[in-house]
């Protein structure tokens, strides 16, 4: 595991990722900006991008390639706090992702958040602040979908709640059969 402060490009007022790939980052949160090499990337495993009016995920892969030594290596994504409507696949490139912050955004639909399945790594993840958070069962479904969450909106995910059964209606939500 890589230890680096944070590549922090939140409060950049960027509405999309090709925006962000030409401000400068920040350092008034961390203290410190990551170390640079001399291809001018950032070696760091954190991307902060919050706070910024993101529509979309779209051009995240791109971005990483570009400001990122190592992309493969991002572990914490923090895309709190923008208007992302839907959870892109470019997410899906990340496959050492541990960490995922994505509240305070527009994403309504449960089936978005299946998409992350494939991120095997990934133990905490954040959607508070969502329209999807209002859906009736909504943190069992995250649960049942993504077993390996130990943290689940700031708050641990019990072993009870792992071991119950999938919420009324899960699998034809999921999966629109019965």
């Amino acid at each position: 595991m890589m230890i680096a402060a944070p590549l922090d490009l939140s409060f950049k007022n960027a509405s999309s990722m090709k925006d962000l790939a030409a401000k400068r980052p920040q350092a008034a949160r961390t203290g410190k900006v990551p170390l640079r090499t001399p291809t001018d990337r950032f070696v760091t495993s954190s991307l902060w991008l919050s706070n910024n009016s993101l529509t979309s995920m779209d051009g995240l892969e791109n971005l990483a390639q570009k400001i990122l030594d190592d992309p493969a290596y991002l572990s914490w994504l923090d895309l709190s706090f923008n208007e992302i409507g839907r959870i892109g696949d470019d997410i899906l490139k990340f496959l050492n992702l541990k960490i995922l912050y994505l509240h305070g955004n527009n994403i309504s639909n449960i089936n978005d958040v299946t998409k992350l399945k494939t991120l095997h790594k990934l133990k905490s993840l954040t959607l508070h602040g969502n329209p999807v958070e209002n859906l009736p069962y909504y943190r069992g479904y995250i649960v049942h979908v993504l077993p390996q969450l130990v943290m689940l909106d700031f708050s641990a995910v019990l072993t009870t709640e792992k071991k119950r059964a999938p919420p009324p209606g899960f699998y034809k939500m999921i999966h629109g059969t019965t």
